[in-house]
């Protein structure tokens, strides 16, 4: 079984300051919402909205986990280091309800281009886990399928219903659990896709286009990826660019993991 720990973003990584112990347990680290922009679709019309967004509402990177048990999954947050604010971490495990399959293509870590999170987030009917008519699902998968050939679309999966989830807030004084659900619905994400393009306008052009099994209303959240610490931490060049293909490496590898298992 796999889960999804998302790091939910402060004034800290707001500010570029994610440590560079927790950006190692992230396969996927993202930019500040500063450069993010949320696509709001309603009626075929299409809303752009750009950051920054408040800091409660947004995630700063994501990691997957594949152990048995949710239990097993608030078990590894047992190696996340304790800064000396409160960092809050939620647990969802990951999978698409309505039966639409999880998506991982086999990126080159060298290729150019960009890599950006598009986020889904979350609604009354995802929460309740509301059916999905099928021409919908079918219509997703022959996108994904055209969007991994064209060597765009890297990795994608949905995310279960927060009721089978958790919070954990983790600070120097305590190691505090809070079950789901959650009642921030708008606050939480309810799928992904990872993907690589040139530019935020690529990106966006890409969530515009991308038929969303939820349709007809969304709202998706565009947010870039660090490709390597140089704005976290200090690096020598050397060191930056040994990173950059390790943590490219190791994202590929992290997703893989998680959608073979």
């Amino acid at each position: 079984m796999a889960f999804m720990i998302l790091r939910r973003a402060d004034r800290f990584t707001e500010a570029s300051r994610l440590s560079p112990e927790e950006s190692k347990l992230l396969f996927a680290t993202l930019k500040p919402s500063a450069s993010a922009l949320r696509l709001t679709i309603r009626d075929g019309q299409a809303t752009v909205t750009p950051g920054p967004f408040e800091p409660v509402e947004m995630i700063a990177g994501f990691a997957i986990v594949d152990v048995p048990t949710r239990q097993e999954a608030l078990d590894w947050l047992a190696r996340w280091p304790v800064t000396d604010h409160e960092i809050e971490l939620e647990i969802r495990e990951s999978g698409c309800h309505a039966g639409c399959a999880p998506v991982l293509a086999a990126g080159d870590p060298d290729a150019d281009g960009k890599l950006f999170a598009i986020l889904l987030r979350s609604s009354a009917d995802l929460e309740a886990e509301t059916p999905v008519p099928q021409h919908r699902l079918d219509t997703l998968a022959a996108s994904n399928g055209a969007e991994m050939a064209a060597g765009v679309l890297l990795a994608g999966d949905g995310l279960r219903t927060s009721a089978r989830g958790a919070r954990v807030k983790l600070s120097t004084q305590a190691r505090t659990i809070i079950d789901g659900p959650f009642t921030e619905i708008k606050e939480m994400i309810a799928g992904f896709w990872l993907i690589r393009v040139a530019s935020m306008d690529d990106a966006l052009a890409w969530a515009r286009r991308n038929p969303y099994p939820t349709g007809p209303d969304v709202d998706v959240e565009i947010r870039e990826l660090y490709l390597t610490s140089q704005d976290i931490a200090p690096f020598t060049p050397d060191l930056e660019a040994d990173e950059q293909r390790i943590r490219a490496l190791q994202l590929e590898a992290g997703m893989r993991a998680h959608f073979t298992a």
